[in-house]
């Protein structure tokens, strides 16, 4: 990834849980697939880690084609185009790269029969639960 020369986003994860003791609580949240610092960029390939549906599932892989505010995700403010318009109507859109806020990555993934699926990726929860449901430790990341 470091030889991509796109756009780089970098999500923080969230963690949460009852347990006090730091090193009981870091031992656990390393069992997490989910990284406590992620750093993607346009064009990488990436991997899910948490099924979707009954499609898009834990290993399936896919490629950042862009990040976009999820509100605006299939809409026509949607930066489709990838030229930083995001938040501008289609008839407003500079054909320049501008900064743009944190978003969200869309990823296009091969599905069965050659075919291609997009997909906007949102942050997911991961926990470990006492039988009473008290989470004893949770990482929210994308």
């Amino acid at each position: 990834m470091t030889h991509l020369q796109t756009e780089q986003k970098v999500y923080l994860a969230t963690d949460g849980g009852i347990i006090a003791d730091p090193n009981q609580r870091d031992k656990m949240l390393a069992n997490f697939m989910a990284p406590k610092n992620l750093v993607l960029r346009v064009g990488a390939q990436v991997m899910l880690i948490k099924n979707m549906d009954d499609m898009l599932v834990n290993g399936s892989m896919g490629k950042i084609l862009r990040f976009v505010d999820p509100a605006l995700y299939g809409t026509d403010y949607d930066d489709v185009d990838g030229n930083g318009n995001a938040g501008k109507a289609k008839s407003e859109r500079k054909q320049t790269a501008t900064t743009k806020d944190m978003f969200m990555p869309v990823v296009e993934f091969s599905v069965p029969n050659r075919g291609r699926r997009e997909a906007l990726i949102v942050t997911e929860t991961w926990k470990v639960e006492l039988p009473s449901g008290e989470v004893q430790v949770s990482r929210t990341q994308v």
